[in-house]
């Protein structure tokens, strides 16, 4: 079984109820293929960086999960005929090389940092060092042989 994710943009015109019974639709064609949800996050209306199908605004779902090939085009082509999917993207990701987290963490961790929270601070240190400590202003080894 791979690790795979889909993004789904949905017509924002839809009610936000019928979008998400859209996205569990979804999530249980996959489990009925023999296919394991590993993540799902409804990201909400989000403005489009252009018009699609009329649209300046779309509702976007993210559905991560483990599965066999088969499980894909059997996806592609429902998403291909269902008038309220505005865009999709399905992607494999490659396990060793990239951490699944969930888009509300990084923002957390974004605003304590923007915050100044010192818990965050301190983590986020170099070993050794001081947070909030100023650099010691000394000259450096190839400024000293130029003034030779």
């Amino acid at each position: 079984m791979n690790l795979y994710e889909t993004v789904l943009l949905v017509n924002p015109e839809l009610p936000l109820k019928d979008a998400q019974e859209l996205s569990e639709k979804y999530q249980q064609l996959i489990k009925k293929q023999n296919g394991e949800i590993v993540n799902t996050e409804a990201w909400g209306k989000l403005r489009l960086a252009y018009e699609v199908e009329g649209h300046k605004e779309g509702l976007y779902f993210l559905i991560q999960f483990k599965s066999d090939t088969s499980v894909l085009q059997e996806l592609e082509k429902r998403f291909k005929y269902d008038d309220n999917i505005l865009r999709q993207a399905l992607v494999k990701i490659d396990g060793k090389k990239f951490k699944l987290r969930k888009k509300s963490d990084e923002k957390e961790k974004k605003e304590r940092a923007r915050k100044g929270s010192p818990k965050d601070t301190e983590e986020n240190a170099p070993k050794g060092e001081n947070v909030g400590a100023a650099e010691e202003s000394t000259p450096k080894e190839e400024n000293i042989k130029e003034k030779e």
